[in-house]
C-alpha cells in the first residue's frame, strides 16, 4: 500500500522485530525510515531463533510463511538427561504443539532469518533502512513529531520513535531520563549467563529433537537446524552473588568455563560425545548475561517514543519466548496506531494527539501475557538450572510422571498461544493454521469476490 498521509516511523534497530515492524507499515500503508547501528543487516551474530505456533502465525499474515519454513527446522521431540547420560524424560510435547495449532514449533538460524526478512521487503522499504546508524539522541520538535540524530550527524525527522532496538536500548534510556522523576536504575536483573556456539550438523541427536542436560545451576540446551547444517549449543549458568552486571565478558572468559570438568563433560546427545570433543569444532561462539525483567511504569514517552520486544521486557531464553513477545508487540502496536490514523482522517493534528492513548492501549494490551510469559521463561530456567532441592524435585521426579508435560502443553502452553493477537488491518485468503484448540482472535479474511477481481488485474 501507499504510504498514509503526513506520518512517518523512525524504527530504532534492524534485528527480527524491528524487521517486521518495516513488513507491517509497509503493509498498512504507514511510511517508516529504519535505523540499524551495524554496517550490514543480516550480520553473523546470535545463534538460533524459535518461533512458536502464535509467532509463526503472524508471518504467515505477512505473506512470509513459505519463505520461513525454507529456512526453518520443525521441533517435533525433545529429550532430557543428566550429567551421566541418563534420559529421565522423552516428549512428544512439540507434536502435540502441531495437533492443538496446526503447525510445530520452528527452529531458524537467527542470520538467516533476519536476511529473509530484509529481503522479502518490497524494493522501496528497504531503500527506507539505513546502515551504520548509531542513534545518540532524540528530541521533540515544534509542532509534533520527533528528530533522532546518529553518530555520523545524520538526522531524521518523523511523526514517533519506536524503540526495537533490545536490550541496551537507546530509546528506552532516552525515556527513563525524561519519565517524572527520571529512572536512572535499570528495571533488569542478572541472575543467569548464556554461553553459546555453533557446529556443524552432528550425528548425536537428531535435527527435529531438542536436547538438554539437566544439572545444578547448570542447563546445557541443544537445537539443530538441518537446513542450514548447523548445531547450536547453549550453556545456562548460574553467576555467583557478587556478579557486577557492568562485567564485560571476554573470550578467557569463555575458555575458562568450557575448560571446567563440569562443563567439558557434559554429554551432547547419545553418541558419548562431549562439550571436551565438540569444541574444537565450533564455527562461532559468545556469551551474554541474561537479563530479565519488564520495564514499569510505561513502554512510551507521551507521543513521542514507544518501546517493542527485548526494550521493554526481557525474558531468559530457554522456552525460546523472546522474538514471540517481540512479535506480538508489533501486532498490537500497528493496530493501535493504524485505528488513530484511519479515525484522524487527513489530520495530522489529530493522529499526534491520539498516540499517546495509542501507546496506552498497546502496553495495557499486551502486559497480562508478557507477564506470563516473563514467569514461565524465568520458572524453567530455574527448574532446568535446578536451583534450589523444590526445582530439582520436579524436574526428576515429577515430569517424567506419564502425561505430565501434556497436561502443561495443553493447560498452560495452548490457552497462551491460542491467545495470539493478529493484524486487523491485513486480509489473507485462508487462516494459514487450524488445529484442536480454536484461535480466539480470528484472521481477518479477504472478501472473495474482491480477491477475486484483484487476482484477475494482476494476471495471475
Amino acid at each position: 500500500m501507499p504510504p498514509t498521509m503526513d506520518i512517518s516511523v523512525i524504527i530504532v534497530g534492524g534485528g527480527p522485530v524491528g524487521l517486521t515492524a518495516a513488513h507491517a507499515f509497509s503493509k498498512l500503508g504507514i511510511d517508516f525510515t529504519l535505523l540499524e547501528r551495524r554496517d550490514i543487516i543480516a550480520e553473523d551474530v546470535g545463534a538460533s531463533i524459535v518461533l512458536w505456533p502464535h509467532g509463526i502465525r503472524i508471518m504467515a499474515q505477512l505473506g512470509l510463511l513459505d519463505q520461513l519454513l525454507s529456512i526453518g527446522t520443525g521441533l517435533m521431540s525433545g529429550t532430557f538427561q543428566t550429567v551421566n547420560g541418563k534420559a529421565f524424560l522423552r516428549t512428544s510435547s512439540p507434536q502435540l504443539c502441531k495437533t492443538n495449532h496446526g503447525i510445530y514449533p520452528q527452529c531458524f538460524a537467527r542470520a538467516e532469518l533476519i536476511s529473509t526478512l530484509y529481503n522479502t521487503l518490497p524494493p522501496s522499504a528497504r531503500s527506507r533502512i539505513h546502515t551504520s546508524k548509531t542513534v545518540t539522541s532524540i528530541s521533540s520538535v515544534p509542532g509534533g513529531g520527533i528528530k533522532v540524530l546518529c553518530s555520523d550527524s545524520t538526522s531524521y525527522m518523523g511523526t514517533f520513535t519506536l524503540g526495537a532496538d533490545g536490550i541496551h536500548s537507546v530509546v528506552r534510556k532516552t525515556i527513563l531520563s525524561l519519565s517524572p522523576p527520571p529512572i536512572t536504575p535499570s528495571p533488569l536483573k542478572t541472575r543467569y549467563s548464556l554461553l553459546w556456539f555453533s557446529l556443524p550438523l552432528l550425528p548425536t541427536i537428531p535435527a527435529s529433537s531438542a536436547f538438554e542436560v539437566h544439572s545444578k545451576n547448570l542447563c546445557l540446551q541443544v537445537l539443530a537446524n538441518e537446513k542450514s547444517n548447523i548445531q547450536f549449543c547453549f550453556l545456562y549458568q548460574l553467576l555467583p552473588p557478587d556478579h557486577s552486571p557492568s562485567k564485560k565478558f571476554t573470550q578467557s572468559d569463555i575458555e575458562a568455563i568450557i575448560s571446567r570438568p563440569d562443563v567439558s563433560s557434559l554429554p551432547l546427545g547419545g553418541s558419548g560425545l562431549t562439550v571436551k570433543d565438540a569444541w574444537p569444532l565450533k564455527s562461532k561462539c559468545g556469551i551474554t548475561p541474561l537479563e530479565e525483567g519488564i520495564l514499569k511504569p510505561e513502554w512510551h514517552f507521551g507521543n513521542q517514543m514507544v518501546l517493542v520486544g527485548d526494550a521493554a521486557h526481557k525474558v531468559t531464553p530457554t522456552i525460546g519466548q523472546g522474538l514471540n513477545m517481540g512479535l506480538l508487540d508489533v501486532v498490537s502496536l500497528a493496530n493501535q496506531v493504524s485505528e488513530v490514523v484511519g479515525s484522524a482522517g487527513s489530520s495530522r493534528e489529530k493522529v499526534l494527539g491520539g498516540l499517546d492513548g495509542a501507546f496506552r492501549r498497546y502496553r495495557a494490551e499486551r502486559l497480562e501475557s508478557v507477564e506470563e510469559d516473563y514467569k514461565r521463561s524465568g520458572v524453567v530456567t530455574r527448574l532446568t538450572c535446578w536451583r534450589d532441592w523444590r526445582f530439582k524435585l520436579f524436574d526428576r521426579v515429577v515430569m517424567p510422571i506419564p502425561g505430565v508435560d501434556v497436561l502443561l502443553v495443553n493447560k498452560v502452553n495452548s490457552p497462551i498461544m491460542a491467545r495470539g493477537l493478529v493484524f486487523r488491518g491485513i486480509r489473507v485468503e485462508r487462516e494459514p493454521f487450524e488445529g484442536r484448540v480454536k484461535w480466539k482472535e480470528k484472521m481477518p479474511l479477504l472478501d472473495k469476490t474482491a480477491h477475486d477481481e484483484e487476482r484477475k488485474e494482476s494476471g495471475e
